[in-house]
């Protein structure tokens, strides 16, 4: 149904020559618009691909300075045209353009035109603050606070036991895990303190005396 719609607002408006047009991109945004009514994002990407543009004032289709990429959506024709002429769509028409750009969507969503998405900000990295030092062996299943020091240190340095949650920068807890073992075993490979085996046979995973020594002169 949405399609049927959309024909019919181009047949309304859609010269019959679009180069005979004084403005060849008279109808694109109300197009674009219609067409994505559902989809706001795809607006905004069209505006800022091209300002709704699909033809030049001479009636030829809009290229990017490369002429790699066509059209309002900025299609990349030569990887995308024999797809798009498969199914009967022309990248170069506002009504091609905007049938295979639903089409993307569809598959692969915003990713086509990440250079357009709006920028997420990473927020900045939680400080943390190591109390003491490790003066034990520590080793799975363990619940201690020097647990917590191992954690600290681990998470300052870049060994992160988790990205959220317990574990994650300021909030180490006091129990050794599985999560734990696997950011002890990244530090001693990394150092080049042990990289295999296991707790039992060559401390792998483990905290002893030469991991300790490392850890606590960081």
């Amino acid at each position: 149904m949405k399609f049927i719609k959309y024909i019919v607002l181009v047949a309304i408006f859609a010269p019959i020559s679009v180069s005979a047009q004084t403005n060849p991109n008279a109808i694109v945004e109300d197009a674009v618009r219609f067409y994505f009514a559902d989809a706001p994002i795809m607006i905004d990407i069209a505006r800022c691909e091209t300002g709704f543009r699909q033809y030049k004032a001479d009636g030829s289709p809009v290229y990017d300075p490369t002429g790699t990429y066509v059209g309002i959506f900025q299609i990349a024709e030569r990887i995308h045209s024999p797809k798009a002429t498969a199914m009967g769509f022309d990248v170069r028409t506002i009504d091609g353009n905007l049938r295979y750009t639903r089409y993307l969507y569809e598959n692969s969503g915003t990713n086509p035109w990440k250079g357009c998405l709006p920028k997420v900000s990473t927020p900045s990295p939680i400080p943390v603050a190591v109390t003491g030092s490790i003066t034990t062996i520590l080793r799975m299943g363990m619940t201690s606070s020097q647990v917590l020091t191992l954690q600290q240190i681990l998470n300052k340095t870049g060994f992160t036991i988790s990205v959220s949650g317990p574990g994650s920068p300021g909030s180490e807890t006091r129990y050794f895990g599985s999560l734990t073992r696997e950011a002890v075993r990244k530090f001693q490979c990394a150092k080049e303190i042990v990289c295999s085996g296991d707790e039992a046979t060559t401390g792998y995973g483990r905290i002893g005396p030469k991991t300790r020594s490392v850890l606590n002169s960081l």
